[in-house]
């Protein structure tokens, strides 16, 4: 027979049989009751929106570049500073090298913003005075994004082939005049000593690249010719040991066009704050009884046919006591699999078992997470949240 006990706060509450064997207290009863609580329903559960002041984006496997002036979120922008190295030491020019043409070229791995064709207003390419370095730690607001000269660009265009994408700028020859020099092309410390490395940014409506600095297409190229009466090429590496951060504009709470969800993006843009509150009544209710697995989900508001896609995948965090975003032991004992997280069925669920345990019986544990995004400095997707969560705690009676 189903162990029934009341709670005001409590939607809804039906027996259902608990089969995981990693859940907790599994082995003192084989069938287990489960109670639903709705943040509709019970006001212990909470959520709002937060903007995120900055996030690490130094060495980023992926070069954000370009703009979407999205209806809701606003101006998102992305720009990066990278370093450009070379690709051999003591590189010999030749008598009296001419620079015909200059090319900086990436591959492009993906795209978030426009669902047919990717396109940028304007290309924008600066050379940079200070100095940037593969062993050091930056932020996504650690260097500002340079604006309003495109001085270095003479063209750009943008190849749509899903076979071969890249975004190819062709830059003045001026740009290269400082570089093009044999005494400065006998290792990357002295080359770095006078070519810091160079700023990216590009004006868009809706396209934001996902840029691979490995990829195939991925180089600087200065063709060039000499008296000897060769043509020739000199390449530089952007990916590899090059230095590279990606940089993203500010984001404010009244920068939101709407404010009746849960708003979350990446690129430094918003994350979601949690809190279970009212825990005297939870304990009460759940007194005698042995948590063997509770989850807390939360659903998508968008339209999974928008132009803008949630994410594939949240992160769950809580707050330790010095106020540090710290992982669940769930996620950590559990593995990632288990903790769950990723979009299916227009909601994100968590297994938060372990969690609500200490949470129930360690006064030290704080009562509030954080729902952020997964990859946020390399991707520009944004989820947009109902305000409804839902808890469910499945138990056994002792």
């Amino acid at each position: 027979m189903k162990k029934i006990f009341s709670l005001g706060f409590l939607i809804s509450l039906i027996a259902v049989s608990c089969t995981d064997p990693n859940t907790i207290g599994l082995e003192v009863q084989p069938t287990s009751d489960n109670i639903i609580i709705s943040s509709a329903n019970f006001e212990g559960i909470t959520s709002s929106t937060e903007s995120v002041d900055s996030i690490r984006t130094d060495e980023a496997s992926s070069l954000i570049l370009g703009q979407i002036n999205d209806p809701v979120f606003g101006l998102n922008q992305g720009a990066f500073y990278t370093q450009i190295l070379l690709t051999e030491n003591n590189i010999i020019l030749g008598s009296n090298p001419k620079v015909d043409s200059v090319v900086l070229s990436y591959t492009y791995s993906g795209y978030y913003g426009s669902q047919e064709l990717v396109e940028f207003d304007d290309v924008e390419v600066n050379i940079i005075n200070e100095d940037i370095y593969k062993d050091s730690i930056y932020f996504s607001n650690s260097r500002e994004i340079i604006l309003g000269s495109a001085y270095w660009v003479d063209d750009f265009s943008l190849s749509n082939d899903s076979e071969n994408p890249f975004l190819r700028v062709k830059l003045r020859n001026e740009f290269v005049q400082e570089i093009f020099n044999e005494s400065i092309l006998t290792d990357n410390e002295t080359f770095l000593q006078e070519f810091k490395g160079i700023s990216v940014l590009a004006h868009a409506t809706n396209t934001m690249l996902y840029l691979n600095p490995d990829g195939s297409n991925s180089f600087m190229r200065i063709y060039y010719n000499n008296d000897d009466g060769n043509s020739l090429s000199l390449d530089f590496e952007l990916g590899g040991d090059a230095a590279r951060i990606n940089l993203f504009n500010s984001k404010e709470l009244s920068d939101l066009q709407e404010t009746d969800k849960v708003y979350i993006q990446s690129m430094a843009g918003y994350k979601a704050k949690v809190s279970l509150g009212n825990l005297s009544i939870l304990k009460e209710s759940l007194n005698g009884k042995v948590i063997n697995k509770s989850t807390i989900s939360f659903n998508v508001s968008d339209n999974f046919k928008s132009k803008y896609e949630p994410h594939e995948k949240l992160v769950l965090v809580r707050v330790d006591n010095e106020g540090n975003n710290v992982f669940l032991y769930d996620f950590i004992v559990e593995g990632d699999t288990y903790f769950g997280g990723k979009l299916e069925d227009g909601k994100y669920t968590f297994n938060i078992t372990r969690y609500l345990y200490q949470l129930l019986n360690d006064n030290s544990y704080t009562n509030e997470l954080y729902l952020l995004p997964a990859g946020a400095a390399v991707n520009a997707n944004r989820t947009i949240l109902d305000k409804e969560i839902q808890l469910q705690i499945y138990y056994s009676e002792l």
